[in-house]
């Protein structure tokens, strides 16, 4: 098993090629060829994920990447991380673009094998995002049109 430093530098160089340089393809070099990406949103093999983070890219072109947390232990590093932009162009969660800015937090689960990341799985605040971006009613907004509850 290769040092906990050096998979915590293998995690962060992925995090920063893909958000700061916007180099999805950067996953090539990292990840085995069979990896596979678990999220709420559906599982997805390397091409699949790389398509994904392309359209958040695209569609968020100020979009920031902040690590909060980096704790590694056994072949695992875990990340916790806030995520924003603003919607300018459509993307993975829309059509059409917002122009609404988002703040979202994550959680990813990074498992290794040898120097080469394998899987991840994702718990991303998408309720949120979507709330965000307008594309459906946060529970403040359902709570002001009266649709809360129901008459007896």
């Amino acid at each position: 098993m290769i040092p906990t430093p050096r998979r915590k530098a293998i995690v962060e160089q992925h995090l920063y090629s893909v958000w700061d340089d916007r180099d999805p393809d950067s996953m090539d070099e990292l990840c085995t060829d069979d990896f596979v990406m678990h999220d709420p949103m559906g599982d997805r093999d390397l091409d699949r994920a790389k398509g994904m983070l392309r359209e958040v890219i695209d569609g968020t072109p100020d979009v920031e990447f902040t690590i909060e947390d980096l704790i590694a232990s056994g072949d695992r590093v875990v990340v916790r991380y806030t995520l924003e932009g603003t919607n300018e162009a459509p993307s993975f969660l829309t059509d059409q673009p917002t122009g609404l800015h988002w703040r979202s937090p994550g959680i990813t689960v990074y498992r290794f094998e040898g120097e080469e990341i394998a899987e991840q799985w994702n718990a991303f605040d998408y309720l949120g995002t979507m709330r965000q971006l307008g594309l459906i009613p946060s529970e403040a907004d359902a709570d002001t049109t009266g649709d809360a509850g129901a008459e007896a």
